[in-house]
């Protein structure tokens, strides 16, 4: 078997409960079994594959979700195709396949120009010799092995926070961001806002989401930029689920170290992205306008479609709620 298999880290990403239940098809693997493919492996193992891809972060699902289903279907072929094409593992793939033309509507539908990637002994020692150089120098998500392992397994059990829960969790940090804020620029954001749009977004669990048609329009643009870094661009990212190709608005490096940051930077990065809605933030007791405002810039146009001022509101109430008690 694939030495690196045994790390006790590696068995931690690859299944939720630590147990090896997919060893017998990585032995089909490695004793050449061309029968093992992507519609024929069991789902123990190709869960743990989807585990593996989402902790090197790679989205699974076609629709740029990061799913943990057992179900290898056209997101998951797509992730091991960018991975072996990042990884210089495949002749086949090349970056206009993994730029197909499409836009938000169709992108799903046209992933299928795709062709289906075999998941080689090759590649899967190079997933987990890279997951293992991620976890040795830090560049995992949010920047920590443990938070990193924590979040892949709360996506795996759909097990996400309350509010009474996130506020434990991140308070400290939120408190921490928001006097950070007021000291870079004279704004004192309610913290509130800080964590409703992290209820709103992402529930407290870190679950990066992938969009083809940005990757594709950002390709176009730039060529000749590493396509790692345009896939970061093209995700949102963090606590705050903010868009990759954002990462200088909110004071980070590049759109990956959205990825890889701490905890407290992916808190700061939400109150840095709001604060451009300064005059509303500091308020007390926002209402219905004020809700819609930050609805609009946050989620875009169609934020009354989704919800999304009632989400933000109901979060608001409650976190104010538990504030004062």
């Amino acid at each position: 078997m694939i030495n690196a298999l045994s790390d006790k880290r590696i068995q931690q990403i690859l299944s939720v409960s630590g147990e090896d239940e997919w060893s017998q098809d990585i032995k089909r693997l490695e004793q050449g079994d061309i029968t093992l493919n992507r519609k024929s492996a069991g789902e123990a193992s190709i869960k743990a594959i989807q585990r593996l891809l989402f902790f090197l972060g790679y989205s699974t699902s076609s629709n740029g979700a990061f799913a943990i289903d057992g179900d290898f279907g056209r997101g998951t072929n797509r992730a091991v195709a960018q991975f072996q094409f990042d990884n210089n593992l495949s002749e086949n793939i090349k970056r206009d396949t993994l730029c197909y033309k499409c836009s938000w509507q169709n992108a799903s539908a046209r992933i299928t120009s795709i062709p289906d990637i075999k998941l080689t002994v090759k590649t899967l020692e190079s997933m987990v010799d890279s997951a293992l150089q991620m976890i040795d120098s830090n560049q995992v998500m949010c920047g920590d092995f443990e938070v990193a392992l924590g979040y892949l397994n709360n996506v795996d059990k759909r097990d996400y926070f309350s509010c009474k829960q996130l506020l434990k969790q991140y308070g400290e940090l939120v408190a921490q961001a928001v006097k950070q804020i007021k000291q870079e620029q004279q704004i004192a954001i309610r913290p509130e806002w800080i964590l409703a749009i992290i209820r709103q977004e992402t529930a407290g669990v870190v679950r990066p989401r992938f969009e083809q048609h940005i990757l594709t329009r950002l390709n176009r643009k730039s060529p000749d930029k590493s396509l790692e870094e345009l896939r970061f661009r093209s995700m949102s990212l963090g606590l705050g689920q903010i868009m990759g190709m954002n990462y200088k608005r909110v004071g980070a490096a590049s759109a990956k170290s959205l990825y890889t940051s701490s905890l407290l930077d992916q808190v700061l990065f939400v109150g840095r992205f709001l604060a451009v809605k300064g005059d509303v933030l500091t308020t007390s007791k926002p209402g219905d306008k004020e809700f819609r405002k930050i609805a609009r810039y946050y989620n875009g146009p169609g934020y009354e479609k989704h919800h999304y001022h009632e989400g933000l509101s109901r979060w608001f109430r409650e976190f104010s709620h538990l504030l004062s008690t």
